[in-house]
């Protein structure tokens, strides 16, 4: 048991050290804390992918969004476990200034940005009703996206009349795209 112990304290410092936020040429690749902040209901959120860096999330386990056409924007507090999550996923196709609106989740047709949370505290799905999207910064050469979000969900995301279980407001996002 102390060797697994051993190799597991090991493989995280390995870990840690390969994943550090420096460029091969001596730049900073993210100089903000978090990749992804928001309120959720006027609680403050906030989180980088489960790795702990900016770095876009390269096991989209959704084929709705398949990952040779979608970049998976992931930001999980509490680290791989985690406990709430937001997801934006963002057209590779469309990656540009913009600001973009939400709608729910129809599972026809994917749209060409789109949100979710996940509440991993509870075993209840929550759906985006609707929201906003706003690309506000596109490095091509750096590979970096920013912007800011919001958006609300549900329970029930076709019932129009459908409670609002959370709003998301004031959300940022700092991340490499590739």
């Amino acid at each position: 048991m102390k060797n697994y112990y051993t190799l597991t304290l090991v493989f995280l410092f390995a870990l840690n050290l390969l994943s550090c936020s420096v460029n091969d040429d001596g730049t900073e690749m993210n100089t903000k804390e978090f990749a992804m902040t928001a309120k959720m209901n006027g609680k403050t959120f906030e989180a980088n992918n489960p790795f702990g860096n900016n770095e876009f999330s390269m096991t989209n386990i959704w084929s709705y969004y398949p990952i040779e056409d979608f970049v998976m924007l992931q930001a999980r507090q509490g680290g791989v476990i985690g406990n709430r999550e937001i997801n934006i996923w963002l057209k590779r196709s469309d990656i540009a200034v913009g600001t973009y609106s939400i709608g729910a989740e129809t599972f026809n047709t994917p749209p060409s940005h789109f949100i979710r949370m996940f509440d991993l505290l509870n075993d209840i799905s929550e759906y985006t009703k609707e929201g906003t999207l706003v690309i506000t910064e596109v490095n091509s050469s750096e590979k970096m996206v920013k912007g800011t979000f919001e958006f609300t969900t549900t329970e029930t995301p076709a019932d129009p009349n459908a409670t609002v279980d959370f709003t998301v407001t004031d959300g940022t996002f700092n991340y490499i795209y590739e």
